[in-house]
C-alpha cells in the first residue's frame, strides 16, 4: 500500500509540475504541438521594400511514404492583402537533394499592377521517379524554398500586408493512397512597415 501511494504522489506531482510548466509557456508549447502538414517555416516577417526574399516550405508530422504530391500557392490573394509581391521561381529544398525528386511548377498570372506584382496563383507537383522511394514518415523542415520580391513602394504612409497562401496540398503513396499533408496554418503573412 505504502508502495502505492509513493506512485500517486509521484505522479500527482509530475502531472502538477507538468501543467505549471505548459502554462507558462504555453504560446511555444501550442504552436509546437498544433504544426503539421504542408507549412511556412515562419508565419509572419517584416520585409524591407524593393527587395528580394527566399522563404522555406516544410512538411512536418508526415504520417506515411509519400511518392509524390502537389499543391497551390496564392500571392497577394488573401482578402486583406496589397498586391506587392513579385514571385521569382520555387526550388527544392535541402530534404530534397536525391535527384530523383522532380519538381514542376506553372504560374497563373493576373493583371499585372503599376508596380510589377499581380495576383498569382503557382501549381506546384513533387514526385519521385523511383517506384517506392519517397519521402519516410517524420518531419521536413527545408522542403521546398520560395524566391519573391517586394515591390518598391514609394511614399509608404502606413504599414502595408500581403501574404503567400498553401491551398489544395494532397500527397499519395507510391500505391495511389492518399496521405494528408493538409497545412494546420496555410498563411505565410508578410508585412512591410512605413519608414
Amino acid at each position: 500500500m505504502l508502495k502505492f501511494n509513493f506512485i500517486v504522489i509521484v505522479y500527482v506531482i509530475l502531472f502538477h509540475f507538468l501543467s505549471i510548466a505548459q502554462s507558462i509557456d504555453s504560446s511555444n508549447l501550442t504552436q509546437v504541438g498544433t504544426n503539421y502538414g504542408l507549412i511556412f517555416e515562419k508565419e509572419i516577417d517584416y520585409r524591407l521594400k524593393d527587395s528580394s526574399y527566399t522563404d522555406v516550405i516544410q512538411l512536418l508530422n508526415l504520417s506515411g511514404k509519400v511518392q509524390a504530391m502537389q499543391f497551390r500557392l496564392l500571392m497577394n490573394k488573401a482578402p486583406d492583402d496589397s498586391t506587392i509581391l513579385i514571385f521569382k521561381d520555387i526550388q527544392k529544398g535541402s530534404d530534397l537533394s536525391d535527384p530523383n525528386w522532380l519538381l514542376d511548377y506553372n504560374v497563373i498570372k493576373g493583371p499585372i499592377a503599376q508596380n510589377g506584382a499581380s495576383e498569382d496563383e503557382i501549381y506546384i507537383v513533387l514526385y519521385n521517379l523511383n517506384q517506392n522511394g519517397g519521402l519516410l514518415p517524420g518531419d521536413y523542415n527545408n522542403l521546398i524554398t520560395v524566391n519573391y520580391r517586394l515591390t518598391n513602394l514609394p511614399g509608404l504612409q502606413k504599414d502595408i500586408k500581403s501574404s503567400i497562401k498553401i491551398s489544395h496540398a494532397e500527397a499519395s503513396t507510391s500505391q495511389g493512397f492518399a496521405i494528408d499533408i493538409k497545412p494546420s496554418r496555410n498563411e505565410f503573412k508578410i508585412y512591410v512597415k512605413s519608414i
